[in-house]
């Protein structure tokens, strides 16, 4: 059945599967309803964009990471924990500096199913939390339990009103799945913990009677080693005070298991422009050169910055350690070696080495025949996409040691919104990884490509980024199918 990209969470009501889509488009949430005896698309559901205003305990956003979508047991509504995004908000864009508690916010949002729309008025709003991932039901659907993946906690809420009832602090690290079983036990999936903690929840009127039962380990050989995991703990844990104030922001909620939101972020206020949210998996941390779209960080645990500042949080170095010489400037003295968070954290992010593979390639995974034309185009002088997109990584950019000269280019993308290199003009972008371009639009630094024809063509009229003015459509066509088809499994 055609449920469109990025199927995750199911919930069956009747004869009718609904289906989210996980990684929303830019304006709107997605909910497929699809005739589960014959596969018919019988309706898209949205999940609209919250008005606001942008306060301490709210703010607009879109809905995205739809999870897990919950039926309540008569079937009359639907649940879906999820991530609101607010992208609106920007200097560039509305005159409003981004802030800590109005860029992500934790919601639950509610299908009637009855009236066929999303009831607006029953969407709750979490405070002081990161993302909401799981629910679980009491059998008559009276409380709900919702997980905060990186707030590690559970909380409680009565689904008639929205009403928080109790909390449950320090579940795991990062729950991901709950169960309440008829007798009032509450199981918690720990992903990152590798366990499943048990609790009683029989009288959840009386807070301390919330009692821990078992934690039950998964995993007894894990295929990460023991900097890795703690990496990836970091990476997703948005109660750490170091990490983040109020347990808003973790590196996972934009980058949620090392890929990307698909947002475009106004990043004015942080000296930058418009920039949209790149792919780590295949990335392999600084093995394709300097991050972000203007090489503005020369290691990993420059995110110390933004940790520091964007995210509010305390920061995993000391005060005087980030004040020695020049570390505390991204560009500056080595922060490697430092921190040994930081540096787990670098570890982590270095492990995401492989690149999405591609489904649009052959079934025995081979370029088709029009990739093989497309890939003749791209290496030729005649188009000359493979003078930057060059080298195993498809990318010209590099970590010039001791220097702060990197290799970025005009390719005619910048606009007044794209603001800022460090506080300084922005001269260039720097050239991404093409591997797993498929699976990763918008495209550009500013997300101004809806596809890859886009890039070819619309947003490169002076042929700056490639010579395709003279390309057919057929032989845009076979370059497209090329870019679509370069994942892990690509070399040059």
């Amino acid at each position: 059945a055609p449920v469109g990209p990025t199927p995750r969470g199911l919930a069956l009501v009747a004869d009718r599967l609904f289906v989210t889509r996980f990684v929303s488009p830019a304006d709107r949430g997605e909910v497929t309803e699809i005739d589960a005896v014959s596969g018919a698309s019988i309706r898209v559901w949205t999940l609209a964009e919250d008005p606001g205003p942008d306060s301490e305990i709210g703010s607009r956003g879109i809905p995205n990471y739809l999870s897990q979508i919950v039926p309540s047991p008569d079937g009359t509504r639907l649940f879906l924990p999820a991530f609101k995004q607010n992208t609106s908000r920007g200097l560039f864009r509305d005159g409003k500096a981004m802030t800590f508690e109005t860029t992500n916010r934790a919601i639950l949002s509610v299908l009637d199913v009855r009236a066929g729309a999303e009831d607006m008025a029953a969407r709750v709003d979490f405070d002081n939390r990161d993302q909401a991932v799981a629910l679980g039901l009491t059998e008559i659907g009276d409380y709900g339990f919702v997980a905060f993946q990186g707030s590690q906690s559970v909380l409680a809420v009565d689904l008639l009103n929205g009403q928080e009832i109790a909390s449950i602090l320090h579940v795991g690290h990062a729950p991901q799945g709950l169960l309440v079983t008829p007798d009032r036990r509450l199981f918690v999936q720990n992903f990152l913990g590798r366990d499943v903690t048990v609790y009683d929840v029989g009288t959840l009127e009386i807070a301390s009677s919330i009692v821990r039962l078992a934690a039950i380990r998964t995993v007894a050989n894990d295929l990460l080693t023991p900097e890795q995991l703690l990496g990836k703990r970091i990476f997703y844990n948005a109660s750490e005070q170091r990490m983040s104030r109020d347990s808003y922001i973790a590196c996972a909620g934009c980058h949620l298991e090392g890929g990307s939101d698909r947002r475009v972020w106004d990043f004015t206020d942080r000296g930058e422009g418009l920039r949209r949210t790149t792919m780590m998996r295949g990335r392999g941390g600084m093995m394709h050169g300097p991050v972000h779209w203007s090489a503005n960080f020369d290691e990993i645990q420059d995110f110390e910055n933004d940790i520091r500042n964007a995210f509010e949080g305390t920061g995993f170095m000391s005060d005087a350690e980030l004040d020695t010489g020049t570390r505390s400037q991204t560009l500056g003295d080595k922060k490697g070696g430092v921190s040994p968070e930081l540096d787990a954290l670098a570890v982590y992010v270095s492990s995401l080495i492989q690149a999405d593979e591609s489904p649009y390639r052959a079934s025995t995974g081979v370029l088709t025949d029009a990739a093989k034309r497309g890939r003749d185009l791209f290496r030729s002088s005649e188009v000359g996409c493979a003078t930057c997109h060059t080298g195993p990584h498809f990318t010209d950019s590099v970590l010039p040691a001791g220097s702060s000269l990197f290799v970025v280019h005009d390719v005619g993308t910048i606009t007044p919104a794209s603001g800022s290199r460090m506080g300084q003009p922005l001269t260039g972008i720097d050239t991404p990884t093409l591997k797993g371009v498929w699976n990763n639009a918008p495209y550009l630094h500013d997300g101004s490509a809806a596809t890859l024809r886009d890039v070819l063509r619309t947003r490169n009229p002076q042929d700056k980024h490639g010579k395709t003015s003279h390309l057919t459509e057929a032989q845009l066509s076979d370059m497209e199918a090329y870019l679509q088809q370069i994942d892990g499994r690509s070399g040059a």
